[in-house]
């Protein structure tokens, strides 16, 4: 690893990701680019013909898939192109031309859904058994199930034009909260006594800071200048909120919750029992914050207390072969198939490695049906780096599961799943460190850390979650949404979950204001998922490690399930069941279980 960015063209070409593969160069890539423009006529020329025949159906259908696979190709080389270096201008130009090509291909299919719907229910039920229109059931049928929500062809034309001005009221906060309060942001003194600006990600990392008085300025620094935009954000969040029920008072659907959750075909039992679940489990989380005060040996424990570790950092350095010889070693569980297919794909083209001048920051898995998974992350030899990398590659081989089993139009799986594989994987090569690891600082650590991952994703998101469920009732029963509402609504809410070792006083009025600042609440009820993506996974891993190979079986079926099913249908395959508190309950039980271990270490 170097210490210094290197420029893309001196990245060696095996620390790159393998794109070559996708198209041999940039000629081949405006090729198909050329032939892509096609694609929006071949797609507008069914327009106004489904019904005619199922022939006609399985044409248009076929037409409509074959274009999205194509211009999907196009569009990640281009993407995966830019993100190598954002000031490279020939691919900031081949990226714009493909979004572009994207939306003209989507605005021309935009008719094939409201036609499809409007075709008889008795002639699309003997049309779905026919061997034209059968291998495309289950496809149809997910779109077919939104027909009692959907409204005559002028009422649908009146709701797409209202989407977009509807939008752009999370635009409206995305620009206060980034551009113009982030400009007003103060600098603040780190550890040093060197001045460090505050930003949204800055702040954090002063949260993190072993320095309490560090911890304290930033808080209340950041704080105020959202103190200021209360009553601004109010009114955005209550207009934001807003079209959230007119949306789904429009279809006819009971609530908000209802048409948030109607796409995965979930129940809005299993959001009330996962904070239900989370409610119960309360006691044990009051554990976890009393250790942490103790731990860090303060007579009163506050908010801007609740980032930093209670653990001192052990340390710990991997170069990128042996990040990838532990995760080998840790996923060994999921069978020889799996560890063999990753390790290709680890080693000979899927991910790029370091950071070079001019690349995106941050990870993620992409990549299309026609390619390998690709990996982008910014490896720096920490234990977190290899986390990432554990992460990133339960979503490739997920998604390269999904596509060595299904058809184009079922290998894409939905979010509520699309973090289960990803965190499974983070929890084998936990256990996997925590089985090899004797010292009591480095078990204490790593058990720390594994702890406030529950904090931050099951306990922290659930409470998120139900903020959400408590301002869409209340904005569905007619009250609006007041900054002062707000405040006193979340302030209770952090009460509830941190329990009675916070101090609350004067020092921690600032976290009343925290809702101003999270941009998932105009996401639409989307938090939740990550709270049961987290137990899934934990359950998941549990299963594998303690039932064996019956268990690993019922993970590989999930993982090669795409949208095959809906997201709870799968999980019920690998054996979890998100219709039951279980999941939820067994994930708290491991939070307690591990709780009880770092206790004890720290004794």
């Amino acid at each position: 690893m170097n210490k210094e960015p290197r420029r893309r063209q001196d990245v060696p070409q095996e620390d790159r990701w393998n794109i070559e593969a996708l198209y041999p160069n940039d000629a081949a890539w405006e090729a198909d680019f050329a032939r892509a423009q096609s694609l929006p006529a071949q797609v507008e020329a069914y327009s106004g013909r489904l019904a005619e025949s199922p022939e006609t159906l399985a044409a248009a259908i076929r037409a409509l898939l074959d274009a999205y696979r194509h211009i999907e190709k196009v569009y990640v080389y281009a993407h995966l192109r830019n993100d190598e270096d954002l000031g490279n201008s020939t691919y900031q130009s081949m990226f714009d031309r493909a979004r572009t090509a994207y939306i003209q291909l989507s605005t021309a299919a935009s008719y094939f859904s409201p036609e499809l719907l409007a075709i008889d229910d008795a002639t699309m039920a003997e049309w779905l058994g026919t061997d034209l229109i059968a291998p495309y059931r289950v496809w149809l049928e997910d779109i077919l199930r939104g027909k009692p929500y959907t409204l005559s062809p002028s009422e649908e034309r009146l709701m797409s034009m209202a989407a977009e001005p509807l939008g752009a009221i999370s635009k409206v906060f995305s620009v206060l909260k980034n551009v113009d309060l982030a400009a007003r942001l103060p600098a603040v003194q780190d550890e040093d006594g060197d001045e460090q600006q505050l930003t949204h990600a800055s702040f954090i990392r002063l949260l993190e800071s072993r320095d309490r008085t560090v911890r304290k300025n930033a808080f209340d620094a950041y704080y105020a200048e959202y103190r200021g935009n209360r009553t601004t954000n109010a009114a955005i969040l209550d207009a934001g909120i807003k079209s959230h029920v007119f949306n789904a008072r429009a279809r006819g659907f009971p609530n908000a919750l209802a048409a948030a959750l109607f796409g995965d075909n979930v129940d809005v039992s299993v959001y009330d029992s996962l904070i239900a679940a989370v409610h119960d489990a309360l006691p044990a989380f009051y554990r976890y914050v009393k250790l942490r005060k103790r731990l860090l040996g303060v007579d009163d424990l506050h908010m801007y207390d609740a980032y930093v570790s209670v653990i001192p950092a052990v340390e710990m350095r991997f170069t990128y072969d042996e990040a990838v010889d532990t995760i080998r070693t840790a996923l060994q569980p999921l069978g020889q198939n799996y560890v063999e297919v990753m390790t290709e794909g680890l080693t000979s083209g899927w991910v790029d490695r370091y950071e070079n001048v001019g690349k995106r920051s941050g990870a993620y898995s992409s990549g299309c049906y026609d390619s390998m998974p690709y990996i982008l992350m910014n490896f720096t030899g920490t234990l977190d780096s290899v986390f990432t990398l554990a992460h990133e590659l339960g979503h490739s081989m997920h998604s390269w599961h999904s596509i060595q089993a299904q058809p184009y139009h079922l290998a894409d799986y939905r979010i509520l799943v699309a973090e289960v594989a990803s965190t499974t994987n983070e929890a084998l090569l936990n256990h996997h460190l925590l089985q090899v690891t004797e010292d009591k600082a480095t078990r204490a650590y790593l058990i720390d850390r594994y702890l406030d991952s529950f904090r931050g994703t099951l306990y922290r998101q659930t409470m998120f979650a139900e903020f959400e469920k408590l301002i869409h009732e209340q904005v569905e029963s007619g009250e609006p949404l007041t900054a002062d509402g707000l405040d006193a609504t979340y302030y209770d809410l952090v009460k509830r979950y941190f329990g009675d070792d916070v101090a609350f006083d004067e020092q921690d009025a600032p976290i009343a204001w925290e809702w101003s600042r999270v941009d998932h609440f105009f996401y639409n009820f989307y938090v939740y998922k990550y709270a049961t993506g987290m137990s899934s996974a934990i359950a998941i891993a549990s299963s594998i490690l303690n039932d064996g190979d019956a268990a690993l079986q019922r993970y590989l079926t999930f993982l090669s399930g795409g949208s095959s099913k809906y997201p709870l249908d799968l999980l019920k395959d690998a054996g979890v069941d998100l219709t039951t508190p279980e999941p939820v309950t067994a994930a708290l039980s491991e939070f307690e279980r591990l709780l009880g271990e770092l206790e004890a270490l720290v004794a």
